[in-house]
Parts: structure tokens; C-alpha cells; sequence
């Protein structure tokens, strides 16, 4: 049994071509139905990426699949570069699945007039190979991640090379899970209140004050709830210098009805760790874990549950396995 993953960097424009298209026109034709329209037609649907090892033109092959038919390849040159990714998404028990565009229309047959020939393209969503999952892993602690908006760029990076220079990856930049945090900034005649943003427990910097002022509503909320606030963000550098742009809904973008019942996730919290502001140790989080039925996979890095649904406490911890249950 596989569950989906969505997978990063989408961003609601389908420039990747897939190749082969003419060759399942019957298959891309049966995803219109009834409400295909001969002069032209568009939808957009889930397409999932599966990897064709034993394919035997190219054992790199990634099929496309929409609504459970094959409509084309990733083109072979794309192929060698995502299958790794994509197969080792698949052997954690995830099928990798991303935004697709469909167009078709009916065209005139040049060799015979009075017969239509049928046309179709296949579109994706689709970030580079090394944008498509996170490079670390998402909070331990019982956490939401907010919902993906505008870019808002970290400041003072430059106090936390240390740190951030041994997580820039080898192509220059990837998405990374943060966790934004309240914390008092003194100054020489006052107290500032900001949003302190961390990578793996690790400080990384803070949002400006004006920024911190539109997320600090929805932290003091979330915190209400029980729940660390994460969000996705995307790290640039080197050895010398990185920069952190976190990519997320502000307080007053966030609908009534996320905000009554946020996406949870929960993971397991070492022993012990750090308070990387305060350098003092604190007392684990609760080490729940999710519980599944056997032989389910558990969940990879960048997945969350669907919207309103949290794990069941009354379950004790089990290890490699998740349930949830939805709130009434």
C-alpha cells in the first residue's frame, strides 16, 4: 500500500513537457469524458511520477500516470536526473504526485479530409530534481506548517554560519522545514518582539518587525493549540554566506476554517534537546507516534496529514507507525 506525496516546488505553472503523448491518445481522451469539446480543451488534475525500472529502452524510465492512465514519459534526459529521487520516494511506500495540465482538440487530417485526428499534450508542475523534497527532516514536536505564500526573507543569517553553512546543499539551494518561535529581543532602551526563525532546532535568523508583527497573531494561536508552528523555506549559499526566504501565509491569509483545525503532524522528540536562544536543556515533548496498520509505510519527510485531521492520543506510542482522527 503507497500513500501520495506531494511533491515541493510547485508552482501552479506546468512547464515540463512530457514526452510520448501520441502514443496513449486514447488514454489522455478518456480523462475529458463526456465534456470534451472538439475545437479545444483544458483541465488540470493530479498526475502521479512512477519510476519503470525494467522498462527496457531506458531503465531510468518515469511514467506518467493521470486518474490511473499512462499519458507519456518525462522525456529521457529528465528522467536520468528524478528517477533516484523519485524510487527512493517509492521504497519509503509514497507515490510522488504534482499538478498536471491536459489540453486536447480534434484536428483536421491532412491526408483525409473528412477525418478528425485527435491531439493531445501533457504539462507538469514540476521543480528541479534537487527542489522536489526537503532536505531535512520536519519537526519532531506535534507541529502545523503553514500554508505556502509569499516569499519573506530571513535577516541576520550572518551571525549563524556555523550552522547554516553545513546544510547548504551541493547545487546551491533547497527547500528546508523551519520553525518560527516568539522570542524578546532587548535593546538599549526597549524590548522588541519578533519571530525568531530556526533549521533542525538551530537558530537562523529573524523576520523583520514588520513581518514578525503579521505572523505573531497566528503563532500565539497555534501555540494555543498545542502545536509548533513549521513553515517551507528555501536556503541559497555557500561555506561564506546563505540566505534563508521562508515562503509562507501570513495571519491574515489564512482562511477561518484552517485556522479552526490546522494539518497536524507529529514525529518522534529525542531524550533530550536544546533550546538553541537559550543554550538551556528543556524537558522532552510528548513522543507520540503515529499508528497504522501493519505493513504501512511511514510517513517521509514533507508530508503532513489532511487539513483538520490529528493524531489520536488515546493510542499509546508504537514505533513506525501513524493513525489520525478527525475532530468533530
Amino acid at each position: 500500500m503507497t500513500r501520495p506525496f506531494d511533491l515541493w516546488g510547485q508552482q501552479g505553472w506546468c512547464g515540463q513537457e512530457v514526452a510520448g503523448e501520441s502514443n496513449y491518445a486514447k488514454d489522455i481522451r478518456a480523462l475529458f469524458g463526456r465534456d470534451f469539446k472538439p475545437y479545444g480543451n483544458e483541465i488540470m488534475v493530479q498526475a502521479h511520477l512512477i519510476p519503470e525500472p525494467t522498462n527496457k529502452f531506458d531503465r531510468n524510465a518515469v511514467k506518467v500516470m493521470c486518474s490511473g492512465r499512462h499519458v507519456g514519459y518525462l522525456p529521457k534526459e529528465q528522467a536520468a536526473l528524478y528517477s533516484p529521487v523519485l524510487t527512493a520516494l517509492l521504497d519509503q511506500g509514497w507515490t510522488p504526485q504534482l499538478l498536471a495540465r491536459v489540453w486536447a482538440e480534434e484536428r483536421e487530417d491532412w491526408d483525409n479530409p473528412r477525418r478528425r485526428t485527435f491531439v493531445g499534450s501533457v504539462r507538469l508542475d514540476l521543480a528541479e530534481p534537487h527542489m522536489i523534497v526537503p532536505t531535512n527532516m520536519p519537526p519532531p514536536e506535534l507541529h502545523t506548517v503553514l500554508p505556502i505564500g509569499r516569499a519573506v526573507q530571513v535577516s541576520g543569517e550572518e551571525k549563524h554560519m556555523g550552522h547554516l553553512a553545513a546544510l547548504v546543499s551541493p547545487q546551491g539551494e533547497s527547500w528546508v522545514y523551519v520553525t518560527l518561535h516568539q522570542v524578546e529581543i532587548q535593546r538599549a532602551r526597549s524590548t522588541r518582539t519578533l519571530v525568531e526563525v530556526r533549521i533542525n532546532g538551530a537558530v537562523a535568523g529573524t523576520l523583520s518587525p514588520a513581518t514578525s508583527d503579521e505572523i505573531l497573531p497566528v503563532l500565539t494561536h497555534l501555540t494555543g493549540m498545542g502545536l509548533t508552528t513549521a513553515a517551507r523555506a528555501i536556503l541559497k549559499g555557500n561555506r561564506v554566506k546563505a540566505d534563508v526566504s521562508v515562503r509562507m501565509s501570513k495571519a491574515s491569509e489564512l482562511s477561518d476554517a484552517w485556522l479552526d483545525a490546522p494539518p497536524s503532524a507529529t514525529g518522534v522528540v529525542p531524550a533530550a534537546r536544546s533550546e538553541a536562544s537559550t543554550g538551556q536543556d528543556i524537558a522532552p515533548a510528548p513522543t507520540w507516534q503515529f499508528v497504522v496498520p501493519p505493513n504501512w509505510p511511514a510517513p517521509p519527510a514533507g508530508w503532513v496529514p489532511p487539513q483538520g485531521w490529528r493524531p489520536d492520543p488515546t493510542w499509546p506510542p508504537a514505533p513506525h507507525g501513524w493513525r489520525f482522527w478527525k475532530p468533530a
